[in-house]
Protein backbone atom coordinates (compact mmCIF):
# COMPACT_ATOMS: atom_id res chain seq x y z
CA UNK A 1 0.00 0.00 0.00
CA UNK A 2 2.47 2.35 1.08
CA UNK A 3 4.76 1.53 -2.51
CA UNK A 4 1.43 2.38 -4.22
CA UNK A 5 1.12 5.78 -2.32
CA UNK A 6 4.02 6.77 -3.15
CA UNK A 7 3.85 6.00 -6.51
CA UNK A 8 0.40 8.09 -6.88
CA UNK A 9 2.09 11.20 -4.98
CA UNK A 10 5.05 11.16 -7.41
CA UNK A 11 2.30 11.23 -10.66
CA UNK A 12 0.63 13.98 -9.11
CA UNK A 13 3.04 16.05 -8.05
CA UNK A 14 4.37 15.89 -11.90
CA UNK A 15 0.46 17.18 -12.79
CA UNK A 16 0.86 19.78 -10.47
CA UNK A 17 3.64 21.39 -12.31
CA UNK A 18 1.74 20.58 -15.60
CA UNK A 19 -1.20 22.97 -14.42
CA UNK A 20 1.49 25.28 -13.04
CA UNK A 21 3.02 26.22 -16.19
CA UNK A 22 0.45 25.42 -18.26
CA UNK A 23 2.75 23.24 -20.80
CA UNK A 24 1.06 22.44 -23.65
CA UNK A 25 2.02 18.83 -24.61
CA UNK A 26 2.22 17.63 -28.44
CA UNK A 27 4.20 14.53 -28.06
CA UNK A 28 4.72 12.66 -25.44
CA UNK A 29 7.23 9.76 -24.86
CA UNK A 30 6.27 6.81 -23.23
CA UNK A 31 8.18 4.02 -21.61
CA UNK A 32 9.26 1.83 -18.55
CA UNK A 33 10.15 -1.71 -17.48
CA UNK A 34 8.83 -5.03 -19.81
CA UNK A 35 5.65 -6.43 -18.41
CA UNK A 36 4.78 -3.15 -17.01
CA UNK A 37 1.49 -2.30 -18.89
CA UNK A 38 2.61 0.25 -21.25
CA UNK A 39 0.89 -1.01 -24.51
CA UNK A 40 -2.04 -0.79 -22.29
CA UNK A 41 -1.86 2.86 -21.37
CA UNK A 42 -0.90 3.65 -25.37
CA UNK A 43 -4.25 1.99 -26.09
CA UNK A 44 -5.38 4.33 -23.74
CA UNK A 45 -4.42 7.34 -25.25
CA UNK A 46 -5.48 6.08 -28.59
CA UNK A 47 -8.94 5.47 -26.93
CA UNK A 48 -8.93 9.29 -26.35
CA UNK A 49 -8.01 10.55 -29.36
CA UNK A 50 -4.49 10.72 -29.68
CA UNK A 51 -2.46 9.36 -32.05
CA UNK A 52 -0.12 6.43 -30.85
CA UNK A 53 2.84 4.66 -32.23
CA UNK A 54 4.23 1.47 -30.61
CA UNK A 55 8.03 1.02 -31.49
CA UNK A 56 8.07 -2.51 -31.35
CA UNK A 57 5.31 -3.09 -33.79
CA UNK A 58 7.31 -1.21 -35.87
CA UNK A 59 10.46 -3.53 -35.49
CA UNK A 60 7.90 -6.62 -36.20
CA UNK A 61 7.24 -5.12 -39.72
CA UNK A 62 10.82 -4.82 -40.38
CA UNK A 63 11.73 -8.45 -39.29
CA UNK A 64 8.84 -9.61 -41.16
CA UNK A 65 9.12 -7.78 -44.69
CA UNK A 66 12.08 -5.32 -44.72
CA UNK A 67 14.59 -6.92 -47.46
CA UNK A 68 17.36 -4.83 -46.08
CA UNK A 69 17.14 -5.79 -43.05
CA UNK A 70 16.59 -9.61 -44.10
CA UNK A 71 19.71 -9.39 -45.86
CA UNK A 72 21.92 -7.93 -42.99
CA UNK A 73 20.47 -10.80 -41.30
CA UNK A 74 21.62 -13.28 -43.17
CA UNK A 75 25.43 -11.55 -43.36
CA UNK A 76 25.84 -11.59 -40.21
CA UNK A 77 23.98 -14.62 -38.26
CA UNK A 78 23.40 -17.25 -41.42
CA UNK A 79 20.09 -19.17 -41.92
CA UNK A 80 20.00 -19.98 -38.29
CA UNK A 81 17.65 -17.07 -37.40
CA UNK A 82 15.57 -17.95 -40.89
CA UNK A 83 12.50 -20.08 -40.87
CA UNK A 84 12.53 -22.96 -43.42
CA UNK A 85 9.96 -20.72 -45.18
CA UNK A 86 12.49 -18.20 -44.93
CA UNK A 87 10.81 -15.94 -42.44
CA UNK A 88 12.55 -14.46 -39.57
CA UNK A 89 12.88 -16.20 -36.23
CA UNK A 90 12.70 -13.80 -33.47
CA UNK A 91 12.93 -16.54 -30.91
CA UNK A 92 16.17 -17.32 -32.57
CA UNK A 93 17.45 -14.32 -32.64
CA UNK A 94 16.64 -13.51 -29.20
CA UNK A 95 18.82 -16.42 -28.20
CA UNK A 96 21.56 -14.67 -29.96
CA UNK A 97 21.53 -11.52 -28.23
CA UNK A 98 19.82 -11.70 -25.09
CA UNK A 99 23.02 -14.09 -24.37
CA UNK A 100 25.80 -11.89 -26.28
CA UNK A 101 26.00 -8.03 -25.43
CA UNK A 102 27.67 -7.30 -29.04
CA UNK A 103 25.65 -8.73 -30.82
CA UNK A 104 22.53 -6.75 -29.37
CA UNK A 105 24.24 -3.80 -29.69
CA UNK A 106 24.64 -4.82 -33.76
CA UNK A 107 21.15 -5.38 -33.64
CA UNK A 108 20.24 -2.53 -32.19
CA UNK A 109 22.57 -0.50 -34.79
CA UNK A 110 21.20 -2.33 -37.34
CA UNK A 111 17.19 -1.58 -36.37
CA UNK A 112 17.26 1.55 -34.15
CA UNK A 113 17.68 4.06 -36.77
CA UNK A 114 15.35 2.96 -39.17
CA UNK A 115 12.96 2.73 -36.43
CA UNK A 116 13.50 6.48 -35.17
CA UNK A 117 12.84 7.35 -39.00
CA UNK A 118 9.65 6.04 -39.14
CA UNK A 119 7.88 7.55 -36.09
CA UNK A 120 9.57 10.56 -37.02
CA UNK A 121 8.09 10.79 -40.10
CA UNK A 122 4.82 9.65 -39.21
CA UNK A 123 4.75 12.75 -36.48
CA UNK A 124 5.92 14.87 -39.09
CA UNK A 125 3.32 14.48 -41.70
CA UNK A 126 1.05 15.79 -38.95
CA UNK A 127 2.31 17.76 -36.76
CA UNK A 128 -0.79 19.76 -35.29
CA UNK A 129 -1.44 16.37 -33.70
CA UNK A 130 -1.30 15.28 -30.42
CA UNK A 131 1.07 12.18 -30.67
CA UNK A 132 2.48 9.79 -28.15
CA UNK A 133 5.02 7.15 -29.00
CA UNK A 134 5.99 4.17 -27.08
CA UNK A 135 9.54 3.44 -26.73
CA UNK A 136 10.94 0.82 -24.30
CA UNK A 137 14.63 1.64 -24.72
CA UNK A 138 13.85 5.21 -24.68
CA UNK A 139 15.79 6.81 -21.98
CA UNK A 140 19.07 4.24 -23.11
CA UNK A 141 18.86 5.67 -26.78
CA UNK A 142 18.52 9.45 -25.12
CA UNK A 143 15.72 10.49 -27.08
CA UNK A 144 14.14 12.39 -23.93
CA UNK A 145 14.56 16.06 -26.15
CA UNK A 146 12.41 14.46 -28.89
CA UNK A 147 9.25 14.72 -26.38
CA UNK A 148 7.44 17.62 -24.74
CA UNK A 149 6.47 14.96 -21.70
CA UNK A 150 8.08 11.56 -20.80
CA UNK A 151 5.91 9.23 -18.89
CA UNK A 152 6.88 6.15 -17.18
CA UNK A 153 4.98 2.78 -16.64
CA UNK A 154 6.51 1.04 -13.31
CA UNK A 155 5.46 -2.30 -11.71
CA UNK A 156 6.63 -4.37 -9.39
CA UNK A 157 9.37 -7.15 -9.91
CA UNK A 158 7.19 -10.27 -8.92
CA UNK A 159 4.07 -8.45 -10.49
CA UNK A 160 5.99 -8.41 -13.98
CA UNK A 161 7.40 -11.85 -13.50
CA UNK A 162 4.18 -13.40 -13.43
CA UNK A 163 3.29 -11.81 -16.55
CA UNK A 164 5.95 -12.58 -18.48
CA UNK A 165 5.95 -16.22 -17.21
CA UNK A 166 2.15 -16.51 -18.15
CA UNK A 167 3.16 -15.03 -21.52
CA UNK A 168 5.60 -18.11 -21.82
CA UNK A 169 9.31 -16.48 -20.77
CA UNK A 170 11.34 -18.69 -18.33
CA UNK A 171 13.17 -17.24 -15.49
CA UNK A 172 16.35 -17.06 -17.54
CA UNK A 173 14.71 -15.03 -20.31
CA UNK A 174 13.39 -12.54 -17.79
CA UNK A 175 16.41 -12.06 -16.17
CA UNK A 176 18.28 -11.43 -19.90
CA UNK A 177 15.82 -8.68 -20.93
CA UNK A 178 15.78 -7.45 -17.39
CA UNK A 179 19.02 -7.06 -17.52
CA UNK A 180 19.76 -5.29 -21.09
CA UNK A 181 17.39 -2.27 -19.77
CA UNK A 182 17.92 0.66 -17.66
CA UNK A 183 16.85 -0.10 -14.16
CA UNK A 184 13.47 0.83 -13.77
CA UNK A 185 13.97 3.28 -10.49
CA UNK A 186 16.62 5.26 -12.67
CA UNK A 187 13.67 5.18 -15.71
CA UNK A 188 11.57 6.26 -12.74
CA UNK A 189 13.54 9.06 -11.53
CA UNK A 190 14.18 10.93 -15.22
CA UNK A 191 10.65 10.49 -16.29
CA UNK A 192 8.46 13.53 -15.89
CA UNK A 193 4.93 11.42 -14.54
CA UNK A 194 5.21 7.84 -13.37
CA UNK A 195 1.70 5.58 -13.84
CA UNK A 196 1.56 3.12 -11.51
CA UNK A 197 0.83 -0.48 -12.48
CA UNK A 198 1.13 -2.45 -8.95
CA UNK A 199 -2.54 -2.30 -8.28
CA UNK A 200 -5.73 -3.55 -10.47
CA UNK A 201 -6.60 -2.34 -13.96
CA UNK A 202 -8.85 0.16 -13.44
CA UNK A 203 -6.24 1.48 -11.18
CA UNK A 204 -4.15 1.86 -14.56
CA UNK A 205 -6.72 3.06 -16.29
CA UNK A 206 -8.13 6.05 -13.33
CA UNK A 207 -4.28 7.25 -13.67
CA UNK A 208 -3.88 7.18 -17.04
CA UNK A 209 -7.37 8.90 -18.14
CA UNK A 210 -6.55 11.82 -15.10
CA UNK A 211 -3.28 12.38 -16.98
CA UNK A 212 -4.95 12.95 -20.23
CA UNK A 213 -7.53 15.00 -18.97
CA UNK A 214 -4.94 17.49 -17.75
CA UNK A 215 -2.93 17.65 -20.87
Amino acid sequence: MSNNFARVSLFFNALVILIIYEYKILKIGLTGGMGCGKSTVEQLFAEAGWHTIRTDEIVRGMLAGDTQVHAALRERWGNVVFTADGAVDRKAIAALVFTEKAELSWLEDLLHPKVRQSWKLAIQQFPARNWLVEIPLLFEKRLETEFDLIVCVTSAPEIVERRMVHRGYTQEEIEQRRNAQMPIEEKTRRADCVISNAGSLEFLKLQTKRLIAQI
